[in-house]
């Protein structure tokens, strides 16, 4: 893993290049355990050469399906979680507290307008303006992740959660497919598993083989349960709150 690092910044290596490795890692573990060659010291060397280029591209395209992934959840929610949070409608900040960022916003944007529920209904794209204006100037000031490493740390696991969805139905057939080419390599006459016990069918499967099939059937759970829409959504808001309460941090000018 330390060696991928060495070619990508922090938010690149965690948020692209660790989903990128999440979804082609049922073929490499397959072929790590199922080809023998594989294993050798020039099987390693060419494997990882190959891993590093696979990776590499994949981690390129998470970014751009991310992207296009976020473009139609945000149209789906009815907004970006930062635009979303601060309108009164919603309570995810409670009143009071979103109350006094809109005052310390107000300090620190010269052109930001605290809104209130009666103008934020009646000019519902003009509210969302100032706030997606507020959130713009609280990214642009909070990039040092020395100063906030927690807004670093939760856009980093918004911007995992993202890629890695971006690529569920590909990271479910590579799954899958893995799956099948495995159980076909370790079990060429399957016709004859229908007659035996499952406790037979164990004994007839050495451990490393039971191993890369547990493997890919919890792989496929994780892809199936957990990448779901309603995490992203979850990251995006814990990325959104924690940006906001960095406004009373930042000095005014």
């Amino acid at each position: 893993m330390s060696e991928f690092s060495k070619y990508f910044d922090e938010y690149s290596f965690n948020a692209r290049v660790k989903p990128a490795l999440f979804l082609v890692f049922p073929i490499f573990i397959s072929l790590l355990v199922l080809f023998e060659p594989s294993r050798t010291w020039t099987g390693s060397t060419v494997t990882f050469l190959v891993a590093f280029g696979v990776i590499y591209f994949a981690a390129n395209q998470m970014s751009a399906k991310g992207n296009a992934l976020q473009d139609k959840l945000f149209k789906k929610w009815g907004g970006a979680p930062t635009t979303i949070m601060l309108r009164h409608t919603d309570n995810t900040i409670d009143s009071v507290t979103k109350s006094r960022y809109m005052d310390r916003l107000a300090l620190l944007i010269s052109n930001f307008d605290p809104t209130t529920p009666e103008y934020e209904q009646a000019n519902p794209e003009r509210a969302d303006e100032l706030y997606r204006s507020a959130s713009n100037y609280l990214r642009e000031h909070t990039r040092d992740t020395t100063i906030y490493p927690l807004i670093f740390k939760e856009n980093v696991a918004y911007g995992f959660a993202r890629n890695i969805r971006a690529f569920k139905s590909l990271g479910i057939f590579i799954t899958v497919s893995s799956l099948l080419v495995s159980l076909v390599v370790i079990y060429p006459d399957a016709t004859t598993l229908g007659s035996m016990s499952p406790r037979l069918v164990i004994q007839e499967i050495s451990f490393p083989y039971l191993g890369l099939i547990a493997i890919h059937l919890s792989m496929l759970w994780v892809w199936i349960f957990l990448v779901t829409e309603n995490w992203v959504k979850l990251r995006g808001f814990a990325y959104a709150k924690r940006l906001y309460s960095a406004c009373e941090k930042i000095t005014v000018i």
